[in-house]
């Protein structure tokens, strides 16, 4: 069979099962499958795919029609201009969590050395997309998961900032010692109990604990802010991905604790960062 043909097959498979960007995924599964880069399959579209080859595109057709999240069928996912490898058992990177990347950054000096802590580092996106914009950066990165805490070391491996991050197994700040940071950042689990009755298909074959949090979907952030202020130092600041929902609440859990807030919209218009910064 022609790459063209495979394609219009595996679009159609797509689309007849109700997936939102049947083209796209089509192309990238084909990439994956073909070894090959995106703008090839155009100029190459008369060319044959091997039997083995192509058995193996529709199998993974067929993850993709059965909602299996795409970047698992990849095993990998591009974020803030980095390449890191997913697996099942670990979140996904999100496009949206970029703008709590990128507010971090504007907070983080470039010519000062400085010292951050991430809470459920899950694929290392956020830790390691700040040490390759911050060279004197080092990052402290806790997850309660042994398979995210190996997806990071891998990832931070693979983009070179392996010497600026210690990763340790802790539930939130339990085998954090005396350690004082210059920020604390976090994509904690937000969904309630309620929402996640409605997620789609695709989001449910994430890890249930990375996404769910407890009746209001706001539980991590109290924690993480009643444990975690002690550990910043004089001027540092809380950096938080919310859910669209969850702006006010969030905002109030900082302000309580004497933080000044600013929130910040994605590019729907909707809550999706929140920054605390200490008072003091």
């Amino acid at each position: 069979m022609k790459i063209k043909k495979a394609i219009e097959l595996g679009v159609e498979r797509l689309k007849e099962a109700g997936v939102k960007t049947p083209v796209t995924d089509t192309h990238l599964i084909l990439s994956k499958v073909l070894n090959l880069p995106r703008w090839k399959l155009i100029s190459e579209k008369e060319e044959e795919i091997p039997p083995e080859k192509l058995r193996e595109f529709f199998y993974f057709i067929e993850k993709r029609a059965d909602r299996y999240p795409l970047g698992y069928i990849l095993g990998e996912k591009e974020f803030y201009n980095i390449k890191l490898k997913v697996e099942e058992g670990v979140l996904i990177p999100r496009p949206e969590t970029e703008i709590l990347v990128e507010e971090c950054l504007k907070r983080i000096p470039e010519n000062k050395k400085t010292t951050g802590l991430e809470i459920g580092v899950g694929s290392g996106a956020i830790s390691i997309a700040l040490l390759k914009n911050r060279p004197l950066l080092t990052m402290y990165g806790v997850d309660v998961s042994e398979k995210a805490l190996q997806l990071t070391t891998l990832n931070a491996k693979t983009n070179g900032v392996l010497d600026r991050l210690i990763l340790l197994k802790s539930n939130l700040f339990e085998k954090i010692s005396q350690q004082k940071f210059d920020f604390i950042v976090s994509n904690p689990p937000y969904i309630s109990e309620e929402e996640y009755k409605h997620l789609e298909e695709e989001v449910k074959k994430e890890p249930k604990e990375a996404l769910l949090a407890g009746k209001e979907g706001t539980e991590f952030y109290e924690k993480i802010v009643k444990g975690g202020k002690r550990f910043l130092k004089k001027n540092g600041f809380f950096g938080f991905e919310i859910g669209y929902n969850q702006g006010k609440k969030v905002k109030n859990i900082l302000e309580i604790e004497g933080f000044k807030v600013k929130i910040i919209k994605d590019l729907q218009g909707l809550d999706r960062v929140v920054i605390g910064e200490k008072n003091d």
